[in-house]
């Protein structure tokens, strides 16, 4: 968690229903986190409703639609998650020549000089790093539009992605429920 914060207004006073909007073209991210952060809700006793069991449309929604899908939920507040920037380290390594030995043993200076002309060389290549993701998630009240709390996370990539999301859902839960707005 890079940052966190409450709406003063809020603390104290939580959500006891939320509906929990990911955005995201990829479908299957979206209704994975979706239902991850629900169901974390329902094991806290509260009420989460995934947007894509009201919206059951793909990508950006109008508006109206939006405000539509959160009036039938019945939700007190709206959690946004979104992935602000993606950083992928990368660099190059340069290529170099490399001496296969010294000579041969102690053979003198023929035998030395026929050796360092055992020789390999290689080209520069493309190095790939690590891959790092921002993503804000925020809490607005659902009646007014209130902006009730705000975190920013830093991610690096993983090889389990399951277990990230669920480490990431967690985090993201635990933070609102310790600034008393869930």
């Amino acid at each position: 968690m890079v940052s966190q914060q409450s709406n003063p207004d809020y603390v104290g006073k939580p959500f006891k229903s939320v509906m929990v909007v990911a955005v995201t073209s990829d479908e299957m991210v979206r209704r994975t986190y979706e239902d991850r952060m629900v169901a974390l809700f329902g094991q806290r006793g509260l009420k989460g409703i995934p947007a894509y069991s009201l919206l059951g449309k793909r990508g950006k929604v109008e508006e109206a639609e939006l405000r539509d899908a959160i009036a039938r939920s019945g939700a007190e507040g709206v959690l946004v998650t979104r992935v602000t920037r993606v950083d992928r380290m990368e660099g190059y390594a340069s290529g170099a020549t490399i001496t296969a030995g010294y000579g041969y043993g102690w053979g003198g200076f023929y035998g030395y000089y026929n050796g360092v002309w055992e020789t390999a060389t290689t080209a520069p290549q493309k190095v790939n790093g690590p891959t790092w993701t921002l993503s804000e998630t925020r809490l607005f009240d659902a009646k007014n539009g209130a902006l009730a709390w705000a975190g920013v996370v830093d991610t690096r990539e993983t090889d389990n992605l399951g277990a990230a999301l669920t480490g990431y859902v967690g985090m993201i839960f635990d933070a609102m429920v310790r600034d008393r707005v869930l």
